[in-house]
């Protein structure tokens, strides 16, 4: 039997395929993608916290919550950090491995994150539907707050470090993969999924359309939100501001 996992990812970093990718290919349950936030089946544990505080009930709200071990994809930096670390200690308890998925471009994670903001496009279909109007010179969009996006950079920042930590007091090695090195490359994604997928005791010979699968996360995901950035008034200024900042914040994981 494989292992159940934690995804930590921020967003914009390819979470979302990757996590049904592999959802899709283990035993274990598959609940919905980041199900900790509001308004999801795991939601009212965020908000019981928010509002009392409750370190024991949040410990046991979580503990009911991985009952059933389900496969997760978490997007930590919008969680309350309590939250974060009380996570982090039930589901190593409870014998989850942990894969931290991040992005190398960090400027080109915060321009996409932005994007969506500005678009309200935060999943695939909302995308075709609103990039297409975009496209067509049927809508027209909002300039990037600058000052904003790069103060987001640096929060990130401060988010990976807290991460690191908690996977150093849990004494855990996480599996570590960039988005560039699943999606750019689809040679070295497939070895990538691969490893991933042994670290998880995840067997592919057991699933007899897993190159279909893979192929079709490998190549026909995404939004291809850079193909819209050129319609963003003030791109230039956000792309030089945040490659600026990124410089100073480079990758702070090292690849499994």
């Amino acid at each position: 039997m494989s292992d159940p996992y934690i995804i930590w990812a921020m967003r914009r970093t390819g979470g979302t395929t990757l996590a049904a990718l592999l959802s899709s290919l283990s035993e274990h349950p598959n609940v919905e993608h980041e199900p900790f936030n509001q308004g999801r089946v795991f939601g009212a544990v965020t908000a019981a916290w928010r509002e009392g505080r409750n370190r024991r009930r949040l410990r046991a709200d979580i503990a009911a919550a991985l009952e059933k071990r389900p496969v997760i994809k978490h997007c930590y930096e919008i969680m309350p950090p309590e939250l974060n670390r009380t996570l982090m200690e039930v589901a190593t308890e409870l014998g989850y491995r942990h894969i931290v998925l991040d992005r190398r471009a960090e400027s080109d994670r915060i321009l996409s994150l932005e994007l969506a903001r500005i678009t309200g496009a935060w999943g695939g279909k909302d995308a075709k539907r609103i990039y297409g109007r975009i496209a067509a010179g049927e809508q027209e969009l909002a300039p990037v707050e600058v000052g904003s996006a790069v103060a987001h950079l640096h929060e990130c920042r401060r988010h990976r470090e807290a991460l690191e930590r908690l996977l150093a007091a849990s004494r855990q090695t996480p599996f570590v993969v960039y988005f560039e090195d699943i999606y750019s490359d689809p040679a070295q994604g497939r070895q990538r999924v691969g490893r991933l997928l042994a670290f998880l005791g995840i067997d592919p010979a057991e699933h007899p359309d897993y190159e279909a699968r893979l192929t079709d996360a490998l190549l026909n995901r995404g939004q291809n939100s850079a193909r819209i950035l050129s319609s963003v008034p003030n791109i230039s200024e956000a792309r030089t501001a945040l490659a600026e900042a990124a410089a100073k914040s480079p990758p702070l994981f090292e690849p499994s």
